[in-house]
């Protein structure tokens, strides 16, 4: 008994010290401010070079893009080219147009597998870390009447379920996630290389889907987050326990300036300021904002208010690059702060 003391003793202080070790290192590592943007896609009538200029001026030193195709990856390298000469590294985050509903698990993954292995085979010198997905899990949470995997029926008069547990997504329908998920990963090892691989969730309750992950044989090596208004610290808490940094690579006040640009401009400030207490207490290394632009085109859904930088114009007259919003400036500021106490990355 006494053995078996000792070592249930030894396992928790060793967690605790992994746990411990690994903050450590996140908060030694230069910490990154970083933005979302659609370049490859989006942001009509705004060149690749004002992007950049713009990210230079607010001072993050990370753009996560979207890459949904092969025929966007010369656009995609003279982006990173760009991006790179300005000290600035790019994210890619893999989101194949796949029809998740119609296609076969055999399309899924061999599409998925293709798209990343073009990617890194072109670009994998210069990007040191790809994200696998986006919000997947979306696809796969369970509805009202739907049979869990232990063969219970989830309530027909409750709503989606709030994902926090593994029981919380419909296996087929995750059986499809898990396709993309695995296809990603092995375009990537097919490509080979020096990289981190990031994955993770929509945020809000949806924990469940990384022990799900787990179950499914997914490996990954930093562990994301999407963060639009809530306390996240019960979830980094949880994620911590998986012994691996922690990414936010989507972070804004809810719906952005579609309330006031006012606001935005100081729920960001209060988002910025909690994630630099809570990098002190566990291991996150980076947040994105979402996103660079406004994408006035979706007028009037939340899209269109997200961004730091206005996009005026309109269809018939084309799209242009307007001026920063309040927000732009609050986020300057701290990541200027950063730099000053030396925690942004030069």
């Amino acid at each position: 008994m006494m053995q078996k003391v000792f070592l249930a003793m030894v396992v928790v202080v060793s967690a605790f010290f992994a746990w411990t070790a690994l903050v450590t290192r996140a908060d030694e590592q230069a910490f990154i401010w970083g933005v979302n943007g659609h370049p490859l896609a989006s942001y009509h009538g705004v060149t690749l070079e004002e992007q950049v200029a713009s990210l230079v001026t607010l001072g993050a030193r990370s753009y996560r893009v979207d890459v949904q195709s092969i025929d966007q990856l010369p656009k995609l390298k003279a982006l990173v080219d760009l991006a790179e000469a300005n000290n600035v590294e790019i994210l890619p985050v893999f989101t194949p147009k796949i029809d998740l509903n119609a296609a076969t698990i055999e399309e899924i993954h061999s599409t998925s597998k293709t798209l990343a292995y073009e990617t890194a085979t072109m670009l994998g010198a210069k990007i040191k870390v790809w994200e696998l997905g986006n919000e997947l899990e979306n696809f796969a949470i369970i509805q009202p009447c739907e049979m869990r995997d232990d063969g219970t029926q989830y309530p027909c008069n409750w709503g989606p379920a709030g994902g926090l547990y593994p029981l919380d997504y419909y296996g087929p329908r995750w059986e499809k996630v898990a396709a993309v998920m695995h296809g990603l990963d092995a375009g990537m090892k097919q490509a080979g290389g020096k990289y981190r691989t990031a994955m993770g969730t929509a945020g809000w309750g949806h924990i469940g889907a990384f022990q799900r992950m787990k179950q499914s044989g997914i490996s990954w090596d930093i562990s994301v987050w999407h963060l639009y208004g809530q306390d996240p610290e019960w979830a980094f808490k949880a994620l911590a326990e998986y012994g691996k940094p922690i990414w936010v690579t989507e972070f804004n006040h809810p719906k952005g300036s579609i309330e006031s640009e006012a606001a935005q401009a100081a729920g960001l400030k209060t988002m910025m300021e909690m994630l630099q207490r809570l990098r002190e207490l566990y291991p996150i290394e980076a947040a994105h904002v979402y996103e660079l632009m406004d994408e006035t085109y979706w007028a009037p859904d939340f899209e269109a208010y997200m961004g730091l930088v206005r996009l005026d114009g309109d269809e018939k007259n084309g799209w242009r690059a307007g001026e920063p919003k309040a927000a732009f400036k609050v986020v300057q500021d701290i990541i200027g702060q950063d730099r000053l106490t030396g925690t942004q990355s030069q």
